[in-house]
């Protein structure tokens, strides 16, 4: 299903959806490298709270309402008629991808959740190795869009 409509409009919503994609990724590339000095503390040092003030702020004010925008300007992309072959290899593996990333989008909602609630058993190691997912994931989305291998 397609909507004609919003065929005048592609290129200001592919536009949003690039701008918004990017400001998602520039806080899921930020707040597992908080983790990583996060995970060093105990629960009553006096730094915790600040910690958990910028996570919070970072995830609630940046990087959720921006994954909302991604997915929202995307769903327009694709009702868009002709934006995509849904015939196209490149366009499954972009979209499993994007499932992924989202994914993590929640594991980091988690591991903060965690911190908050003293919880965090996890390794300053552990946030390292996790930071590196998204930097994958982005990879191989940009790859699929621009060079449509298959």
């Amino acid at each position: 299903m397609t909507i004609q409509a919003l065929l005048p409009f592609f290129r200001v919503i592919l536009a949003l959806h690039v701008i918004s994609v990017l400001l998602w990724m520039a806080g899921m590339l930020a707040l597992p490298w908080l983790y990583v000095e996060h995970a060093g503390m105990s629960a009553c040092d006096p730094e915790d709270m600040r910690f958990q003030g910028m996570e919070r702020r970072l995830m609630k004010l940046a990087v959720n309402p921006t994954m909302f925008a991604a997915w929202s300007f995307g769903i327009l992309l694709v009702l868009t008629p002709g934006a995509v072959s849904w015939s196209a290899g490149w366009w499954w593996t972009k979209l499993i991808s994007v499932f992924l990333m989202s994914g993590y989008h929640g594991a980091l909602s988690r591991w903060r959740r965690d911190f908050r609630d003293g919880r965090n058993v996890r390794t300053r190691n552990f946030y390292r190795a996790a930071a590196g997912v998204p930097i994958v994931l982005m990879i191989i989305i940009v790859i699929m869009v621009v060079m449509q291998p298959f």
